[in-house]
C-alpha cells in the first residue's frame, strides 16, 4: 500500500514518546534532583510467576489514581518517564510530578518490581550533539548512576530519538560505559535497558546486536509504523506482514532483530495501549488522511469502538472504527485480541517478554492485563509457592503439579510419610531417615492427605495435585 522504508527515511517521523511528553508538560511540576540519598521502600522479594518479563512505562503525566489499577504482580519492571538529558553538558534535569514518581516507585518496591528512571533525548541534532561530546557522556553516566544510588531504584531506561549513523560508534560507547557502570556501580548491579527503534534497518545508528550485548534490555517500539503524520490512516502496530500494508510489522521487528544478530534473550517487544485518530478522505480502509492523527489512549478507544462499531482488519490483525462528524474520521488501535496474539509471538519466538507504552492508558479497565496474565502468568508456580509449609522441620507444598517433594531437614529424625485420598484409602507410604522424598507422581489430580509421623506426634494435611 505505502512504502514506509522510503517513507520514513524522507521525513523522520516524531514518535510518540516525544509527542507525547511535550503535549502534558505545561501541567507537570518539575523538582530538582537530589544530590543526597533519599528515604525509599527497599525492593522486596516477590514470589515471581512470570515466565516472561513484563516492562510498563509509566508517563509522568498518568495521575496516581491509575496506579491502584495496575496488577503489579504482572510488571517485572516500571521505567518513570522521563528525565531530560542537556545535550550540550549531560547534566539531567529536573523530575517532572516527583511526587508521582515517589509513588509509583515505592509501590512497585512493595510487591518486588524492579523501577527504573527513563532518561530521554529528543531529536536527531540533540542526540548527535551529545554524542559527540566525550565529557557530556561522561557526565550523564556519573549523574545517572547518582540517580540511582540517591534515589534508590534499579536501572536505567534510555530513549534517545533519534541515532544517526553518523553517531554509530559514540552511541555504542556511550551505551558500553554506562553498561560498563552499571554492572560495577557501587550500590550493587544495576540494569540498563535501551528504547530501541521497530526496524532496525531504518536507523543504521542502532547497532541492535552491540547494543543488545551491552544492556540487560532492548525495548523494540513495535509502533507507529502508522504514525501521527501518516499520509494514510493505518495500523499503528500490524501484528504480521501483508500485501496490503507491507512488511513492516511486529512480527517482522522481533525477526529483523534476530537477523541482525541481537541476542533473543535481551529482546523485549513493546506494545502499543494507545492509537491515533485521523481525519481522513473516506471511511475506507487504505484512505488518505486530511491532517494529522491525535493520539488516543485504550480507554478511549475502546469505548469509542462500542459506540461507532468495532472493525477488524484481517491484513494487520488489529482492531480499528470510523465515524463521521464534518468529515470522516478512523481511528487505529490495539485490544485484548490483537495484543494476545502479539503475545504469542514473544512467547512462540523465545525473546525476553513483551511490555507498553503506556501504563494507566487502560485506566480501571482490567482487558489488557487479563491477556498479559494469559500469556506469562504461571499460576501453578504461584499457587505451589504460596501453599508452602514448614512443620516440624519438614519443608513442602500443599499445592503441587505432576510431583511432590517434600525436604526433611533432620537428617537424624525417621519420619513415616502415608498419602490416603479422600475416601481413607491409603494410597502410598514410605519410610525416610531424612533428606528428601518425592510422593506424588503415580496419583491422578485431585485431593489428598499427607500424614507426616516423626514418632511421637502425627500431623495431617491437605494437599492438592493441579496436573499430571
Amino acid at each position: 500500500m505505502i512504502d514506509l522504508l522510503l517513507f520514513t527515511l524522507l521525513t523522520q517521523p516524531v514518535g510518540i514518546h516525544q509527542i507525547e511528553y511535550y503535549n502534558y508538560i505545561d501541567n507537570a511540576v518539575f523538582s530538582s534532583i537530589s544530590q543526597r540519598p533519599q528515604e525509599y521502600i527497599p525492593l522486596q522479594t516477590r514470589i515471581n510467576g512470570m515466565m516472561k518479563k513484563y516492562y510498563g512505562y509509566c508517563p509522568y503525566w498518568i495521575d496516581t489514581t491509575c496506579y491502584q489499577h495496575f496488577q503489579m504482580e504482572l510488571l517485572t519492571h516500571v521505567a518513570y518517564f522521563s528525565v531530560e538529558i542537556d545535550p550540550s553538558t549531560g547534566e539531567l534535569g529536573d523530575i517532572p510530578n516527583q511526587d508521582r514518581f515517589f509513588i509509583i516507585r515505592d509501590l512497585a518496591h512493595n510487591h518486588g518490581t524492579a523501577v527504573h528512571m527513563t532518561f530521554i533525548i529528543f531529536g536527531s541534532s540533540n542526540v548527535t550533539t551529545f554524542l559527540n561530546n566525550d565529557t557530556a557522556r561522561q557526565n550523564a553516566i556519573f549523574s545517572m548512576s547518582e540517580f540511582l544510588t540517591n534515589y534508590g531504584i534499579e536501572g536505567v531506561n534510555i530513549d534517545f530519538e533519534f541515532v544517526l549513523g553518523s553517531v554509530r560508534d559514540s552511541f555504542n560507547l556511550f551505551i558500553h560505559n554506562l553498561y560498563q557502570a552499571m554492572i560495577g556501580h557501587p550500590g550493587g548491579r544495576k540494569e540498563l535497558y535501551i528504547a530501541s527503534i521497530a526496524v532496525p534497518e531504518w536507523y543504521p545508528g542502532y547497532d541492535v546486536a552491540y547494543l543488545a550485548d551491552n544492556c540487560d534490555g532492548l525495548f523494540i517500539m513495535a509502533y507507529d509504523f502508522h504514525w501521527s503524520g501518516a499520509s494514510i490512516a493505518g495500523p499503528v502496530s500490524p501484528c504480521v506482514p501483508s500485501s496490503f500494508w507491507g512488511q513492516y510489522c511486529a512480527a517482522k521487528s522481533i525477526g529483523s532483530y534476530k537477523e541482525c544478530g541481537a541476542d533473543a534473550s535481551k529482546l523485549i517487544l513493546g506494545v502499543p495501549y494507545y492509537g491515533y485518530d485521523w481525519p481522513t478522505e473516506s471511511g475506507d480502509i487504505g484512505s488518505n488522511t486530511t491532517g494529522s492523527g491525535v493520539a488516543v489512549s485504550y480507554y478511549s478507544a475502546f469505548q469509542n469502538a462500542n459506540t461507532y462499531g468495532r472493525l477488524w482488519d484481517e491484513n494487520s490483525l488489529t482492531p480499528w472504527y470510523r465515524y463521521y462528524t464534518t468529515g470522516w474520521h478512523q481511528c487505529w488501535y490495539d485490544d485484548s485480541v490483537s495484543l494476545d496474539i502479539k503475545f504469542g509471538m514473544v512467547n512462540d519466538s523465545m525473546i525476553a517478554g513483551a511490555g507498553c507504552w503506556a501504563l494507566g492508558y487502560d485506566r480501571d479497565y482490567d482487558h489488557l492485563w487479563n491477556t498479559v496474565r494469559r500469556n506469562f502468568w504461571d499460576s501453578l508456580y504461584v499457587a505451589e509457592k504460596e501453599n508452602s509449609f514448614c512443620p516440624t522441620g519438614v519443608f513442602f507444598r500443599t499445592i503441587f503439579s505432576r510431583e511432590l517433594e517434600i525436604s526433611l531437614k533432620n537428617s537424624f529424625q525417621p519420619y513415616r510419610i502415608t498419602v490416603y485420598d479422600i475416601t481413607g484409602r491409603r494410597m502410598s507410604e514410605e519410610y525416610t531417615g531424612g533428606g528428601s522424598i518425592r510422593v506424588g507422581s503415580g496419583l491422578k489430580p485431585g485431593v489428598y492427605i499427607l500424614f507426616i509421623n516423626d514418632g511421637v506426634v502425627e500431623y495431617r494435611y491437605k494437599i492438592i495435585k493441579l496436573q499430571n
